[in-house]
């Protein structure tokens, strides 16, 4: 409680400052999640469901997501692989949904299960890898899949 009463005039300057913020939060939250994704309407129910999953740990600029370390030094341990930059293939993606990855990390076993692990697969492997960038040099295989 105030010692003594709030000007007229302060007091319709602090609800006008009060109601920009409130107004200024919520059109932020109403717009987080969908500004980003970005594919045709028949991939769009696996965009929602990789971002509802896959979202906190995985990058993919197709999905709108940026769960994936851009710094080695600052790479937290739930981070995983950046999909624009590791290609993978449906079977690989599936063999990591069912097993919790590659390297016994945090990803849990059966994240997503059935139809809906199937969809994210198939959409994995049709837009991942999109900034990928071939090595000089003699081919070599980086993929932990032992499918792939």
């Amino acid at each position: 409680m105030l010692s003594h009463p709030m000007p007229a005039r302060t007091r319709r300057l602090f609800v006008v400052a009060a109601s920009v913020l409130v107004l200024g939060a919520g059109a932020g939250i109403a717009a987080c999640g969908q500004e980003g994704v970005s594919v045709p309407a028949s991939d769009r129910q696996a965009a929602d469901l990789f971002v509802e999953h896959c979202a906190g740990c995985h990058t993919l600029a197709v999905a709108g997501t940026h769960g994936s370390a851009t710094n080695v030094r600052t790479r937290e341990y739930k981070d995983g692989p950046n999909f624009d930059q590791r290609k993978e293939t449906k079977a690989c993606v599936l063999y990591a949904i069912r097993n919790g990855g590659f390297s016994s990390g945090p990803m849990p076993q059966d994240i997503v299960v059935g139809a809906d692990a199937e969809k994210i697969a198939a959409f994995i492997a049709k837009y991942s890898g999109s900034d990928k960038t071939e090595p000089k040099g003699p081919a070599v295989n980086v993929s932990n899949c032992p499918l792939g």
